[in-house]
């Protein structure tokens, strides 16, 4: 019997939180609740749930690594409220230009969180607000793929 469990690897900023762009003060927090509902659904589940999300503020140097945890933390202390809160939280502090393995939709983000969870991957979803990026992570990878389509 397998002790994996799945995922559901979620998206920060267009997703979770409003889309700032750059969000990294605790005052730009503002949390979607179809998102919160979605992460409600799969906890009850049994998913751990995985936020992954490009940083790339913090290769330019818009804000510290201490802004993006203070953010992070007060992030899921807000949603954990709301009965949402997240189990990890992966970023990738690369601009483009890097080319990194972790940027989305470069998979190393979630190879990661596999490999240091014991995640089941081919039982695991990933959502997000943006296809070209998201989306084409979850086509590469297999995933079933929640996308939020925000205005």
């Amino acid at each position: 019997m397998s002790t994996k469990k799945p995922a559901l690897f979620i998206d920060r900023d267009g997703t979770i939180n409003r889309d700032c762009p750059y969000c990294h003060d605790t005052s730009q927090i503002d949390i979607y609740m179809d998102a919160v509902s979605l992460i409600r659904d799969y906890r009850k589940r049994g998913y751990l749930i995985i936020v992954i999300t490009n940083q790339s503020g913090l290769g330019r140097h818009y804000f510290s690594i201490q802004d993006l945890e203070a953010f992070n933390e007060e992030l899921n202390r807000r949603l954990k409220e709301l009965g949402a809160q997240f189990d990890y939280l992966y970023y990738c502090p690369h601009i483009p230009e890097d080319n990194c393995d972790c940027r989305k939709p470069k998979d190393g983000m979630i190879r990661r969180a596999v490999q240091d969870h014991g995640i089941d991957l081919d039982s695991s979803v990933l959502a997000g607000d943006r296809d070209d990026i998201e989306g084409e992570l979850a086509r590469k990878l297999g995933l079933k793929f929640i996308h939020f389509r925000r205005v």
